[in-house]
């Protein structure tokens, strides 16, 4: 079965001043996956497959790195993850994922002000 994989999206509020605290959401299209199975009818696990899981998110905010988060297979597929941003200056703001398979995703969107 071939498990999607796409860039992240990321969200901003249509409307942005200068100094606001801002409502960050990115998602990424990614599968999560522990890679156990159950033995049977037991409570057992053995690994099945692989695990295959986003491990990491890095933002930058125009040069800047402004945060790591740091995940784990317990994380869901496809998560929206939010955080708080202080929109200070209109810059880039980019976000980069690492998988546990060493596969890089980017995106950036523009934070200008209105």
């Amino acid at each position: 079965m071939a498990r999607k994989k796409k860039p992240p999206k990321i969200k901003l509020p249509r409307k942005i001043k200068k100094g606001d605290i801002i409502n960050v959401a990115v998602q990424p299209k990614y599968p999560s996956i522990t890679g156990l199975a159950t033995i049977g009818d037991t409570d057992d696990f053995y690994r099945k497959e692989p695990a295959v899981y986003l491990k990491e998110m890095e933002v930058f905010y125009g040069k800047e790195k402004v945060c790591t988060f740091l995940m784990s297979s317990a994380v869901s597929q496809n998560p929206r993850i939010e955080f708080p941003l202080k929109a200070d200056k209109e810059a880039t703001l980019k976000v980069v994922f690492q998988s546990n398979q060493n596969e890089t995703f980017k995106a950036s969107k523009e934070i200008k002000f209105s």
